[in-house]
């Protein structure tokens, strides 16, 4: 994988940090000198409109980030407050981490991560922003699920690191990108696929860890899957470290539990509607304290139109079908390239279908009058324009390779894979933003 240069000062983290201002107080804690060994700012410097100006694309002797300090920010003690009062608004979280000798125990871990430098100027960050409960969620629910797999104590508290820290490559990114008010079209993924890698880097060169390994690799495992459908590397089962797969899932559930409303039948179907995606272990585990936590009155759904919006989908379906076997069938011509990405494309989507078909509500759709199944009617069609929608990005990750001609049949399968983007659920995983999940 290709290094990033952190001594060049990215633009987007530093408007983030300027955004921190008189109340988390940062300062140089050393000179900040370019890569010439000229003086850009003396220690002792607090940050302020200039710097946007001066330090921008600039190269420096060592990362801006390591040369931070915060006057007015104590993370450790912010995290453990915090994590009593997210325990007392989440049935799940609590009833998650009372299988674990108690919440005291997980929330005590918090004391022993590595809280400070850049570590703390990226937490810092996701406080300000509105985004450290996720990121606290997903580590605390990292926590509990590392202890039932039984985890050395060392490798619990990389997996504890690492839920923590998983999104701080997107504090790299243009926030455009990130928006949680639209959809991300297929060509636009590019610009945030790399949000892991981002982070594992981050973590390796500026988190000033003794052994940083295994949190990094959680870190760029967090958005990969077991069948290999995942980015931003795409791999597979066997080259997924535990932590990854715990990350992942932790990560999936706590992004679905963001969703207004939330029902405790999306998680069963967002974690197993295609099998072989994510950790079976894992996620029975999760699925059933989801339902023991999930006990609430259901949130009232307007479920009128729920067959039209079903018809409308299975026609899409049928669309797709055919287009892909008139690719198939007019395959002669392609390079090695195109057909591998057919050939894996068709596998992909033929598998969706199938889930799809499998829960025996796509050949009768159920009535208003039974309103169970159609909650989860709801959830499936959810999770399946989720999916259509993550296989053109897959697509579209893959054919800057291909030749034109090419392109431009490709092209048009990744858009009508994106078609009625506004789905009839939201979606379990969008990867444009922390409003949605990011799976």
């Amino acid at each position: 994988m290709r290094d990033h240069d952190f001594t060049t000062v990215n633009s987007y983290w530093l408007s983030h940090l300027l955004a921190l201002g008189e109340d988390y107080r940062p300062v140089l804690a050393k000179d900040a000198l370019d890569s010439d060994g000229k003086m850009l700012l003396p220690a002792g410097s607090a940050t302020d409109a200039s710097w946007m100006t001066l330090l921008p694309q600039r190269r420096l002797q060592q990362p801006l980030e390591k040369l931070l300090q915060l006057e007015a920010f104590d993370p450790r003690t912010l995290l453990q407050q915090r994590s009593w009062e997210l325990l007392q608004d989440s049935r799940f979280l609590h009833a998650l981490l009372e299988q674990n000798d108690g919440c005291a125990v997980c929330i005590a871990m918090l004391k022993q991560l590595p809280l400070k430098g850049a570590i703390a100027v990226w937490l810092a960050i996701l406080h300000q922003r509105g985004e450290l409960d996720h990121a606290l969620l997903v580590c605390l629910v990292s926590i509990s699920l590392a202890k039932q797999l039984h985890l050395p104590a060392q490798e619990q508290q990389q997996v504890a690191l690492a839920g923590l820290l998983h999104d701080i490559g997107k504090l790299y990114i243009d926030p455009t990108y990130l928006s949680a008010e639209r959809t991300l079209q297929a060509e636009e993924w590019h610009h945030v696929v790399n949000h892991p890698l981002l982070g594992c880097q981050l973590l390796l060169m500026l988190g000033e860890l003794q052994q940083p390994k295994a949190a990094a690799l959680a870190i760029l495992q967090h958005h990969e899957r077991l069948d290999g459908s995942g980015y931003p590397l795409g791999a597979l089962a066997g080259k997924l470290e535990k932590g990854g797969q715990i990350l992942m899932l932790a990560d999936t559930f706590c992004q679905l539990q963001r969703h207004v409303p939330y029902l405790p039948q999306r998680l069963d179907i967002a974690l197993k509607i295609l099998p072989g995606e994510f950790n079976s272990d894992i996620a029975s585990t999760l699925c059933r304290v989801g339902r023991q936590g999930g006990k609430a009155a259901p949130p009232v759904l307007d479920l009128s139109d729920l067959p039209g919006q079903l018809q409308t989908l299975l026609q899409q379906i049928g669309r797709l079908t055919q287009r892909f076997w008139a690719m198939a069938e007019l395959d002669v011509g392609l390079s090695a390239h195109a057909r591998r990405l057919l050939d894996s494309s068709m596998k992909r989507f033929n598998t969706i279908q199938r889930a799809l078909s499998n829960t025996a509500m796509s050949e009768s759709p159920p009535t208003q009058k039974n309103e169970e199944l159609s909650r989860e009617l709801w959830c499936v069609m959810g999770e399946t324009r989720w999916r259509l929608r993550n296989l053109a990005r897959q697509i579209t990750l893959r054919i800057d390779k291909l030749h034109e001609h090419e392109r431009v049949r490709f092209t048009a399968l990744i858009k009508a894979l994106m078609e009625n983007e506004t789905p009839a659920a939201p979606p379990a995983g969008d990867g444009s933003g922390y409003q949605q999940p990011g799976r």
